[in-house]
């Protein structure tokens, strides 16, 4: 005796003694967001809320020694970019960025070309090389203010026995920049230099053999053709030091702090000064806000070009 199965409009009957498949449940269908959930909700309390709360406490008059906490809508905002200090700041941070990429990119490039060559103890030099970026900014700002003190310091000692004046490096508003400058490109070189090197170690060689049975010189092989393949590296590797030298304020904080006068002070100090000397919370979040979209607005070219190139090839 054979029995029938009856099937549903649309869908196919099932044979004899077959049975129909379980259908997967609202959880089972789902799992995978259920396994990334507290991954969720942990990235949202310890990002999106703070940042949510700082982009709303930057409409008020957010001031922890008043009474009250009045709704200001973009004043905070004018005031950050009319205010004659915060224009100073800013033009001092984008000249700090401009003149630490720059010696960071040719260092670290002129670096990355000489260990990409084959020599006695290049593996301890890259190791070597490579301990400025290993070492805390904290640590690295004690190091540097010691070595800079004026009374007992290292460079005054050296100086001394060259027979020359020592100087009050960080009294001169000028050497004290120096100074700034010289801590970040020592930690910054390393990383230039590495992201340069695993890019030129990655280059075909196709083209450089072409070249070189062509008759084109070391400078015109890197100029022509180096350089070009190398432009995806180096826009990730600017852009990364752009994010970082934008947040640059451990060693500010232990070698100058911010003097003297203002000499030093970059934009994140000044929104420290701001929230935790004047408590000014709303006007140091919107200050935050002004510099995420001043760090945009400087990678913006940077990728965009890159895509103009992507396109063209």
């Amino acid at each position: 005796m054979t029995t029938r199965q009856s099937a549903l409009p649309g869908r196919p009957a099932l044979a004899a003694g077959a049975r129909r498949p379980r259908t997967r449940g609202w959880g089972e269908r789902y799992i995978q967001y259920w396994l990334i959930l507290p991954a969720l909700l942990t990235m949202c309390a310890v990002l999106v809320y703070p940042l949510a709360y700082s982009l709303w406490i930057s409409f008020f008059d957010w001031n922890i020694t008043a009474v009250g906490r009045p709704f200001l809508g973009l004043r905070n905002y004018l005031e950050a970019l009319t205010n004659s200090s915060s224009q100073f700041i800013f033009v001092q941070n984008i000249a700090f960025t401009v003149i630490c990429i720059a010696l960071e990119f040719v260092i670290g490039m002129a670096l990355a070309l000489l260990l990409s060559r084959q020599f006695i103890g290049r593996g301890l030099a890259r190791t070597l090389l490579l301990l400025p970026m290993l070492t805390a900014p904290v640590l690295a700002g004690f190091n540097f203010r010691w070595i800079f003190n004026d009374r007992f310091g290292l460079a005054n000692q050296l100086l001394i026995q060259l027979g020359l004046q020592p100087y009050a490096w960080l009294a001169d508003a000028n050497l004290a920049r120096a100074v700034i400058v010289l801590v970040t490109i020592w930690q910054g070189i390393p990383f230039m230099m590495l992201l340069l090197l695993a890019g030129l170690e990655s280059l075909p060689t196709s083209p450089f053999e072409a070249a070189i049975v062509d008759g084109a010189s070391a400078w015109q092989r890197f100029l022509h053709i180096a350089l070009p393949l190398l432009r995806p590296v180096i826009v990730v590797a600017v852009s990364l030091r752009v994010i970082d030298l934008f947040r640059t304020f451990d060693t500010i904080y232990i070698i100058s702090f911010g003097g003297p006068g203002h000499a030093t002070e970059l934009l994140p100090f000044y929104i420290y000064r701001a929230a935790f000397s004047s408590g000014r919370f709303g006007f140091a979040s919107a200050l935050s806000y002004i510099v995420l979209a001043l760090t945009l607005l400087l990678l913006i070219p940077l990728f965009y070009r890159r895509r103009e190139r992507q396109v063209a090839d």
